[in-house]
């Protein structure tokens, strides 16, 4: 949805009264005046303005609240001259290891009840993920709605947690060489701050995404052991993969008959599962698999692997030269934080209440055009289309980016509380 004229000045306004409060206390990236920064301006036409450089935090501040942008961004990589307009002028020095987990790609059950979609050849409409191409005429003119909510982030959040637990487990970066970033909006970043991998190339990047992904992995084939008889044990304490996906495999044997038909399991190994769980659960805690058909143990070993893999976006980390959101700054869409999240405490990090950038009580009168669920700062709104209703500044923000609201009779309005 574009935004009207009046709807586009109240975010631009909001947004500049948010940057001349906190861009003087905002945390630039390490080596601020080696990266590249991006931004985009409150205008119809949403091209970037790229190739800018910053040679303090004072003029970065400066520029956020002179320009006020819809979003703003930095680059993983370091450069000699930064501000340079071509590539190959930038004197390329090395780049962050960056993933970007988003829950647009997660499966939830949620997106039955926010998502949408329409082919716009021959107009079916249908709820949840929009399919590749049209299931009546075959084209693939497909229009998505789609929606955040919080059982989306808490998604991504997991998928988040997945990713941490190889970087740390398996690859050996300590908890302070990585760094976790809300992105405002769908979900999270994760910034890897460490020499070993600043020179990696493109392909290089592109093995770790494989690995943290289990992309092409053949589960079976790190216990090919298991299909002799004689030979049953299971090593839950094994590095890498082997080890994860005998622990997961583990906790599979605890799941429900339906759950384990939805990843994948044959009816024959459910049933056997089910009737044989408490024999096959204490014989498998002393690691002996024997009981276990190698058939059964390989449709366990490749569900775990599927569980256990991190859901990442491929090209947000290969790319050496990436733009990413930078942590104080606003999403476009949302009037959320980009929020840098201490160490250890992401699983607790509520993204719907700690990354609220207006917490002034003021009221905003809008309405309703297009409802969809919303929960912020604890508070759930539900609102019905054409419905006009006078709100605090976060969530009228939220709303009018998301074009959920349009702005009705006067605006922003200081609160008479």
């Amino acid at each position: 949805m574009t935004l009207g004229e009046a709807e586009m000045a109240f975010l631009q306004k909001s947004f500049h009264e948010y940057y001349a409060e906190a861009s003087p206390s905002l945390k630039p990236p390490k080596a601020f005046d080696k990266r590249e920064f991006g931004f985009i301006p409150f205008r119809r036409e949403k091209s970037m303005m790229r190739h800018k450089g910053f040679k303090s935090r004072s003029d970065l501040a400066a520029f956020l609240v002179s320009f006020t942008p819809s979003d703003a961004y930095y680059s993983s990589a370091y450069y000699e001259r930064p501000e340079a307009e071509d590539m190959a002028g930038k004197g390329w020095l090395g780049a962050d290891l960056i993933f970007d987990i988003d829950s647009d790609h997660i499966v939830t059950p949620c997106k039955t009840v926010h998502d949408s979609w329409k082919c716009l050849d021959c107009g079916l409409e249908g709820r949840g993920v929009e399919p590749e191409k049209c299931p009546r005429c075959g084209r693939r003119r497909i229009e998505a709605d789609k929606w955040v909510c919080e059982w989306c982030l808490e998604a991504a959040k997991r998928e988040t947690l997945k990713l941490l637990s190889i970087l740390e487990d398996d690859f050996g970066f300590s908890q302070g060489r990585l760094e976790v970033v809300f992105s405002g909006h769908r979900g999270y970043h994760v910034h890897v701050d460490d020499e070993t991998v600043l020179k990696f190339s493109s392909e290089e990047r592109k093995e770790i995404v494989d690995y943290v992904s289990a992309s092409g992995l053949k589960a079976s084939l790190l216990y090919p052991e298991l299909r002799r008889r004689s030979t049953r044990e299971v090593d839950f304490s094994a590095e890498g993969w082997r080890g994860r996906i005998a622990r997961a495999a583990y906790s599979l044997l605890l799941k429900k008959g339906e759950e384990l038909k939805e990843l994948g399991l044959t009816g024959k190994a459910v049933r056997l599962i089910e009737e044989n769980r408490e024999k096959l659960l204490r014989e498998l805690s002393a690691g002996d698999a024997a009981g276990i058909p190698w058939k059964t143990w390989e449709q366990l070993l490749q569900a775990a692997a599927s569980l256990e893999a991190a859901l990442v976006d491929t090209v947000v980390t290969t790319d050496v030269h990436r733009l990413i959101r930078l942590p104080g700054s606003l999403h476009g869409k949302t009037g959320l934080k980009v929020v840098l999240i201490d160490g250890g405490r992401l699983p607790e990090f509520n993204p719907l209440t700690e990354s609220l950038a207006f917490t002034e009580e003021r009221n905003v009168k809008v309405k309703i055009v297009k409802p969809k669920p919303l929960k912020l700062g604890g508070v759930e709104y539900k609102f019905k289309a054409g419905e006009t209703v006078e709100i605090s500044w976060a969530p009228a923000v939220y709303m009018v980016g998301t074009g959920m609201a349009v702005l009705a009779g006067g605006g922003l309005q200081p609160s008479e509380a």
